[in-house]
C-alpha cells in the first residue's frame, strides 16, 4: 500500500517541478491535504475510530519520506537554482499583491477573524490620519518617528481606527462568519463614505478575516443631494402652478397630471393618471381633442379651448397650449400641454354679452318709451277731453229734442220728428249714448296703464353709468314687476305686498331692476311649467318687501314645482341650466349672485318640491 503511494508522490513532484512548485511549496502541499483529510474522516465518518486516522497518518508521512529523499538526491547547485526560482517568484507574487492593494484608490483595510487591522493601504492610514507612502506598513518593520506612528493601526481593532463607523460596518468578536455588507453608509466630519465589507474564506471555507472597503462618495451625495432638491423644487414649482399640467400620451393617455389639474377635474390624481383623457373631455369636444392630438403629430402646437366635465358633473372650461414632445430618434412621445382654466373669462364674457344685450335693449327700450310717451299723451289728453265734454253733448241734444218739441205740429216739424227718430232706431243712439262715456273711460284707463309701463320701462333702462343713487323701492319694484307681468302673457298672478315707509335703498338702479327682473321671471316661468296644460291651477308670484335689521329684504315666492334637491348646490353655477337647449345660458341667476356680491349683500331660497320656491335677497341700507 504504501510502494504506490510513494511512486503517486514522487511522479508528481516530477511533474511539477519543471514548472517551478519548489519542495516546500508540495510539502505545504502535503500538510494541507494530511489536515484536510483527517477532518474529513472526523466530520464525515466518526465511527471509523483512531486506526482509520492512523492509516491516513502513515499515508501521508510514507508520501512526506519519499519526497524528502527525491529532493536529498538534487544537487547543490540545483537547490541553490531551485531557491532563487522561488525566492523571485514570492517577490512577484507579492509586488503583484501591494500594487494591486495600494493602487486602489478606496481605503481598504485587512481585517482578521475579529475585527483587528492586518494590513491596509497608504489611503486608509491617511483616512485613520496618518501620513505614510504606499506599502509602509508591510515592508517596513522598523519605523520610528512620524512614520512609524501609524504602525499603531496593526492589531487594533478597527472600530478604534475609525470610530465613525457605524455598528453594522463590522462584526467585532467571535461573533461567526456574517455575510457581506454593502454600501453602508458613514458619515466622518463633512465627508460621507460608503462602506463595503467581504469575509474571506480559507480553502475550508471558514472565515479568515474581512475586507473593509471605505468608498468616498462625498461629491456623488453633494450630486444626488443637489438633484434631490432640484427635483423637489421642479415638483413644488408643477404643483404649484395655478395652470394644469398634463402629459399625454400618443394615444391620447394621461401620463402625468399635477395637483391643479386634479383640482380642475375634482378627481385625485390615482383616477386621472393612466386613464384616456376622453373620459373627462366633454362628448361635444371630443372631436376637436382627437383632432389637435393628430396635429401633435405633425409637430403642431396651436392652443385650442374646450370643457371638462368635472365628477360633480360641471364644467371646467379651459384653453390648452401643447407641445410636442419628439425623442432622439424623431419619434413622436407625446406631448405636454398647459391647461388654463378660462371658465371665469368664459362666465365674465357671457356677462358681458348679457350686459351690452341689456344695455343695447335698455337703450331701445327708453328710446321707443320716449316715442310712444308723446303721442300717448295726446291720446290721453284727447280723451281726458271727450270724457269731460261728452255729457256736455248728451245735455245738449236732449235740449235740442225739448226744444223741437216745442216746435208745433207742422208738417215740416213733424218730417223732422220722423227723421230723427228714424236715425236714432237705425244706429241705437240710446246705446250709443250709455255706452259711449264707459267706453272712453275704458280706453283713457288703458291710456294710463300704457303710460305706467313706458314710465317702468324708462324706470327700468337707466344708465348704470351713473353708479350707486338713493331709489324709491317701491316704484323701482312696482315698475320691475310691470315688466314682467308684460312678459309672462298674463299666465302668472303676480302680487305685491310692500311694508308701508320703506326707507330710499342706495344701490346702482340698473343691477337692483335686472336683479329682480330675473328673479321674477324665473318664479313666472316655474308658474307657467306648473300650469302647463292645468288652466284650473292658481299660478301665483308674490313679490314682498320689508325691513330687516339694516337691510332691505325683498322675497319674491312661486307655486311652481320648486328646485329638486340634485341640482339646488348647482342654480347659482354659471352655465347651469335646466331648460332645452337655445332657451336659457345658464348666466340668470349667476349674474344676480354677482350682483349680491357687488353690493354685499345676500341672496338664499327655501323650496318645498311640487309647491314652490322663495328666494330671499338682502341689501344693506347703508
Amino acid at each position: 500500500m504504501t510502494i504506490p503511494v510513494a511512486v503517486f508522490v514522487l511522479t508528481e513532484a516530477e511533474r511539477h517541478r519543471p514548472r517551478g512548485v519548489t519542495l516546500a511549496m508540495f510539502w505545504g502541499l502535503l500538510k494541507y491535504y494530511r489536515r484536510a483529510y483527517l477532518e474529513l474522516l472526523a466530520e464525515r465518518l466518526p465511527a471509523a475510530g483512531r486506526w482509520a486516522r492512523d492509516v491516513v497518518a502513515e499515508c501521508f508521512d510514507r508520501m512526506e519520506f519519499a519526497l524528502g529523499l527525491a529532493w536529498a538526491d538534487q544537487s547543490g547547485r540545483e537547490a541553490a537554482d531551485d531557491l532563487a526560482r522561488e525566492n523571485r517568484w514570492l517577490t512577484n507574487e507579492k509586488d503583484k499583491y501591494l500594487t494591486a492593494f495600494e493602487s486602489i484608490p478606496h481605503a481598504m483595510f485587512l481585517l482578521d477573524a475579529t475585527g483587528r487591522v492586518e494590513n491596509c493601504n497608504a489611503p486608509a492610514l491617511a483616512l485613520a490620519g496618518y501620513d505614510a507612502p504606499p506599502g509602509r506598513l508591510y515592508y517596513s518593520l522598523d519605523m520610528t518617528g512620524r512614520e512609524g506612528a501609524c504602525r499603531a493601526v496593526l492589531g487594533c481593532p478597527v472600530r478604534r481606527v475609525l470610530d465613525w463607523l457605524p455598528p453594522q460596518a463590522v462584526v467585532s468578536g467571535e461573533a461567526g462568519q456574517g455575510g457581506p455588507q454593502a454600501n453602508v453608509p458613514a458619515v466622518c466630519g463633512e465627508r460621507r463614505f460608503a462602506v463595503d465589507v467581504h469575509p474571506m474564506l480559507d480553502v475550508l471555507g471558514a472565515l479568515s478575516g474581512r475586507l473593509l472597503v471605505c468608498r468616498d462618495v462625498t461629491d456623488a451625495y453633494l450630486a444626488e443631494q443637489a438633484l434631490r432638491q432640484s427635483e423637489e423644487r421642479y415638483r413644488t414649482l408643477v404643483d404649484l402652478m395655478h395652470q394644469g399640467l398634463v402629459i399625454f400620451s400618443p394615444e391620447g393617455r394621461i401620463d402625468f397630471a399635477n395637483d391643479t389639474l386634479c383640482e380642475m377635474l375634482g378627481a385625485p390624481a390615482t383616477a386621472v393618471v393612466g386613464h384616456d383623457a376622453r373620459e373627462f373631455v366633454r362628448a361635444e369636444d371630443r372631436s376637436r381633442f382627437a383632432t389637435a392630438l393628430r396635429a401633435r403629430r405633425e409637430g403642431g402646437g396651436e392652443p385650442y379651448e374646450m370643457a371638462l366635465r368635472r365628477n360633480d358633473g360641471r364644467l371646467t372650461f379651459i384653453m390648452s397650449s401643447p407641445t410636442p414632445l419628439i425623442g432622439e430618434d424623431g419619434e413622436y412621445q407625446g406631448s405636454l400641454e398647459v391647461l388654463t382654466d378660462v371658465s371665469r373669462l368664459k362666465e365674465l364674457e357671457m356677462r358681458l354679452v348679457t350686459a351690452k344685450r341689456l344695455e343695447a335693449i335698455g337703450q331701445l327700450a327708453g328710446g321707443v318709451a320716449h316715442e310712444i310717451n308723446t303721442p300717448l299723451q295726446y291720446v290721453s289728453g284727447n280723451l281726458e277731453f271727450a270724457l269731460s265734454n261728452l255729457p256736455r253733448l248728451a245735455a245738449l241734444v236732449e235740449k235740442y229734442e225739448a226744444a223741437l218739441a216745442l216746435a208745433g205740429e207742422g208738417e215740416a216739424v213733424a218730417a223732422a220728428r220722423a227723421d230723427i227718430a228714424a236715425y236714432r232706431r237705425e244706429h241705437d243712439m240710446d246705446m250709443v249714448l250709455a255706452e259711449l262715456p264707459l267706453a272712453l273711460a275704458e280706453s283713457h284707463a288703458g291710456a294710463e296703464r300704457v303710460a305706467a309701463f313706458v314710465r317702468s320701462i324708462k324706470r327700468f333702462a337707466q344708465s348704470e353709468s351713473e353708479g350707486r343713487r338713493i331709489i324709491d323701492v317701491v316704484e323701482a319694484i312696482t315698475a320691475t314687476v310691470e315688466m314682467a307681468r308684460s312678459a309672462m302673457h298674463g299666465t302668472a298672478t303676480f302680487v305685491v305686498s310692500l311694508d308701508e315707509d320703506l326707507p330710499p335703498l342706495p344701490c346702482v338702479p340698473g343691477d337692483f331692476n335686472q336683479l329682480l327682473l330675473c328673479l321674477l321671471l324665473n318664479a313666472g316661468q316655474a308658474v307657467e311649467e306648473a300650469c302647463a296644460g292645468k288652466p284650473a291651477v292658481d299660478g301665483r308670484v308674490h313679490v314682498r318687501a320689508r325691513v330687516v335689521e339694516e337691510s332691505l329684504e325683498v322675497a319674491i315666492s312661486d307655486t311652481g314645482r320648486g328646485i329638486p334637491p340634485e341640482i339646488q348646490d348647482k342654480i347659482f353655477n354659471p352655465f347651469f341650466t335646466t331648460k332645452e337647449v337655445g332657451q336659457g345660458t345658464g348666466q340668470g341667476l349667476s349674474i344676480a349672485l354677482s350682483i349680491i356680491q357687488r353690493h354685499q349683500g345676500g341672496i338664499r331660497f327655501e323650496t318645498q318640491p311640487g309647491r314652490g320656491t322663495t328666494f330671499y335677497v338682502t341689501f344693506p341700507l347703508h
